[in-house]
């Protein structure tokens, strides 16, 4: 049986690492890569990312080289193929991930089964099963970084590009302190969107006490959530348009005094370049997939948790708009006051 990409000597050509395709995911897997890197210091690590996911990779510094995972089966299986990698640690769960690796000759595939793809990986890796290591976060590591107890992990880290960090510093500059970022969407949909509404209350009374400025940020698809949140709010309601990179985004969440957000991809974002944090959770469970780093404040609803839940699902709505703007602004009162 081949040696796996996580025990072997990394003097012996480039590793592939597949990552997942989600913004959120990608940064919980982070904290594997750089386990990886600990322990191969030498390792040409090869990143195949989906082209959307690239400018997130290009902020962490595992990555010596960025293969992208373009639409259409046979370019994504030449690219990795070009890659010339005689390892390849699969970390997303689909078939698809495993497939283009196999197909492209990759001699030696790491991965977890599921998704009736067993036959196309070498080297099959069962997931955690210890409660204190539930979290996401073990799933990658045991894939690149076998044996790496509870606990015993670096947290994720961007580095977010000089000028798009300059460039967040001179927005911010002239606004009232603190500075409180606001992201009310999430790629998942309504099942993990607190109520916009919930938004507009939270910041105006922040807005009033400690007299915050609230910045509304999110994605292209968020644009017009945004500037509705951001018009309830009132005059300290601000919604940039500038920020239309990955790297002024991270930038901006990096400039500012605390993100307030959804279970999203923003809220592990946040936590890579260090921001202190109130993440509201409904029916997602936090144990699993938390933010990472110790500076994020969980908000969450009664009742039971689920990994995973569909996009419009009423209960999970339900539970969102149960957790009161009062709540979470008494929870940021503390994040602020250091506590």
């Amino acid at each position: 049986m081949p040696a796996s990409p996580a025990s072997a000597s990394s003097d012996d050509g480039a590793v592939l690492v597949g990552v997942p395709n989600w913004v959120g995911d990608g940064v919980m897997a982070m904290p594997a890569l750089q386990a990886f890197r600990r322990r191969n210091p030498r390792a040409c690590i090869v990143v195949l990312v989906k082209p959307a996911m690239r400018p997130l990779w290009a902020m962490h510094e595992a990555a010596d080289a960025i293969v992208e995972m373009h639409a259409g089966l046979r370019p994504a299986v030449n690219a990795v193929r070009a890659a010339d990698c005689g390892r390849a640690v699969i970390l997303p769960n689909s078939f698809r991930s495993a497939l283009i690796p196999c197909l492209a000759g990759v001699p030696d595939r790491r991965g977890m089964a599921g998704h009736w793809r067993r036959w196309l990986l070498t080297d099959v890796v069962r997931p955690p099963s210890e409660p204190e290591r539930a979290h996401q976060v073990y799933e990658y590591l045991d894939l690149l970084a076998p044996g790496t107890p509870a606990g015993g992990f670096e947290p994720p880290r961007l580095n977010v590009p000089e000028s798009a960090a300059m460039k967040a510093q001179g927005f911010v500059a002239s606004l009232a302190a603190p500075r409180i970022a606001l992201l009310p969407g999430a790629a998942r949909g309504p099942s993990k969107q607190w109520p916009a509404e919930h938004f507009m209350a939270l910041g105006r009374q922040l807005a009033g006490n400690p007299g915050a400025s609230l910045i509304v940020l999110g994605g292209a698809r968020e644009a017009d959530l945004c500037a509705r949140v951001a018009k309830g709010i009132g005059p300290a309601g601000i919604c940039p348009s500038g920020a239309s990179s990955m790297a002024e985004w991270a930038a901006l969440l990096q400039a500012c005094d605390l993100v307030i957000c959804n279970d999203s991809g923003g809220a592990h974002v946040a936590a890579a370049v260090g921001t202190p944090e109130v993440v509201i959770f409904g029916m997602t469970d936090p144990s699993r997939t938390a933010p990472l780093g110790g500076r994020c404040r969980i908000v969450q609803s009664d009742g039971p948790c689920a990994r995973a839940i569909p996009r419009d699902d009423p209960e999970a709505i339900i539970k969102l708009a149960s957790i009161t703007p009062e709540r979470v602004y008494q929870a940021a009162l503390e994040c602020l006051a250091g506590r």
